[in-house]
């Protein structure tokens, strides 16, 4: 990808992984604020390959001690994952239901839906599986916490509890349409932004659309969350690739501190003037400059009789190091050198 790709080129899969890198680069900082990252199909349209990259980047979240929740239908992405909440068992009026939830072994040996025997099969078809990094030493914490969802019952979610660990990395599977991403956008995730805009003072809120409340019972343990869906959430028709990571502005002060500066038609280097040469430079101009009703002679001597006068065309002065002749019919001396306007 380029700097100057524009943003709406940008697939889903490349919107999101972009700004997943912009929070790497924010991992390193010290004290930093526990974040919920949900992610919506993080590997569609990646190679095999970069799956171990993707998951590289996953366990430096949680070994920074943020916590990642993750929609998701690869089976390398489920087996890695620390902990497993699979909602069926079909789609649309018929799911919504809470099928299991624990590790993925638990989840496999309980052959219990679609995800559990795939991942039996998958299991028992490799040879050798993708080596995937192993999860870096987590920050102690005092106490365990979880994020307790109580009662949801949003679109065909079936009045279902559901627990989530912090600092691991959570997956929800299922068929389309079974509730994944009503379970991890609509309820924590909405819960979470409309708990934040409800912190805010009537000033603020007064800007903003308040958001509804989900159907559920109640949501504890809601950190602040960040949702990196398959699209950008900032940007227009015009922002491009610089613009959405911020390197844009980088880039314009690395060319002001270094760059020069040049007249783009002369392309003369643009230098600086003290105030005495712009003082010089304004007065040199208003001195010689005339209004052309002074510069207008006539062409018979019992004007205004005879025919009307002829004016003459302006003179314009840029530099002069002596006064021209004055007169009448006067005329610009040699003494003058022409400039870019």
């Amino acid at each position: 990808m380029q700097l100057g790709q524009a943003v709406p080129t940008l697939s889903g899969g490349e919107a999101q992984r972009l700004k997943l890198a912009g929070h790497l680069a924010n991992t390193k900082a010290k004290d930093k604020e526990h974040i919920l990252f949900l992610f919506d199909e993080p590997t569609t349209g990646l190679h095999f390959a970069d799956i171990a990259t993707l998951m590289g980047a996953f366990r430096q979240l949680q070994a920074a001690g943020h916590s990642l929740l993750v929609i998701e239908h690869n089976l390398d992405v489920i087996r890695a994952a620390d902990w497993l909440i699979d909602i069926g068992p079909e789609g649309g009026d018929a799911g919504g239901e809470l099928l299991a939830a624990g590790s993925p072994a638990e989840i496999m040996a309980s052959n219990n839906g679609y995800t559990a025997r795939a991942l039996r099969e998958y299991d028992e078809s490799l040879t050798q599986g993708i080596s995937l990094p192993a999860p870096a030493k987590k920050r102690k914490r005092k106490t365990d916490q979880v994020i307790s969802v109580h009662h949801a019952r949003e679109h065909n979610l079936m009045n279902i509890d559901v627990t989530i660990p912090r600092d691991k990395l959570t997956v929800i599977s299922g068929v389309s349409g079974s509730g994944k991403s009503t379970l991890a956008f609509d309820l924590i995730f909405g819960e979470g932004q409309r708990r934040y805009l409800e912190s805010l003072n009537a000033y603020a809120r007064q800007f903003v659309q308040p958001a509804s409340r989900p159907d559920v019972d109640a949501i504890y343990g809601i950190p602040p969350a960040v949702a990196i869906e398959q699209r950008t959430s900032r940007g227009g028709r015009k922002s491009t690739l610089a613009t959405l990571t911020e390197i844009y502005h980088y880039l314009r002060l690395l060319y002001v501190k270094l760059g020069t500066q040049h007249c783009p038609k002369c392309e003369v280097p643009i230098e600086p003037q003290t105030p005495a040469a712009i003082l010089a430079r304004v007065t040199g101009r208003s001195r010689y400059s005339r209004p052309w009703w002074s510069r207008a002679r006539a062409s018979t001597a019992n004007w205004p009789n005879g025919p009307p006068p002829v004016v003459t065309p302006d003179c314009v002065w840029t530099v002069s190091t002596s006064p021209p002749t004055t007169g009448p019919n006067w005329t610009a001396t040699a003494n003058t050198t022409s400039s870019c306007r």
